[in-house]
């Protein structure tokens, strides 16, 4: 009697799991990744300038939604700085610290610099100009940005599909 209760208590708790590994499955797909035109921009402005940061598309438009910049900033910053990662020593996609940062990883890099533009105090409270002005004091260095900004997408307010 004892070995068929212990038996029948593996069996529930067999049937617990598939049950519970059935609702997780079904809850991931209502929670699966929404195409975001963004994103799909960004890949193709990477692809088309033959940049390794095409990879990490997703975390630039993540990471710039996080920290309330505009989308285009950071992949324009990257692709400036180290050619959108073809010469990015230690990490440092953004020749961060004059290039003397480096980052456990690109991702790592991308949250440090939009985590920085958004809240240390140099960029604080600033919008795209003062960010732009605070990063490199040069007035061209600016205009430069935002006219390849243009060039991933002429408008900033792309938002993800339903």
């Amino acid at each position: 009697m004892k070995r068929f209760l212990q038996s029948g208590i593996v069996i529930f708790a067999g049937v617990l799991g598939i049950a519970a590994a059935t609702m997780q499955a079904q809850d991931a797909t209502k929670t699966s990744k929404k195409f975001d035109l963004r994103e799909a921009l960004l890949r193709k402005f990477f692809k088309d300038h033959n940049c390794p940061a095409e990879t990490y598309s997703g975390i630039f438009v993540r990471e710039a939604d996080e920290h309330g910049l505009d989308w285009r900033l950071l992949p324009i910053l990257s692709l400036l700085e180290t050619g959108g990662g073809r010469n990015a020593p230690g990490n440092n996609l953004f020749g961060w610290a004059n290039g003397r940062s480096t980052f456990d990883s690109i991702s790592t890099a991308i949250h440090h610099v939009a985590a920085f533009l958004e809240i240390g105090k140099p960029y604080r409270g600033k919008d795209l100009d003062g960010k732009l002005l605070t990063f490199n004091r040069r007035p061209e260095f600016r205009t430069l940005v935002v006219n390849m900004m243009r060039q991933i997408a002429p408008d900033a307010q792309l938002e993800a599909a339903e």
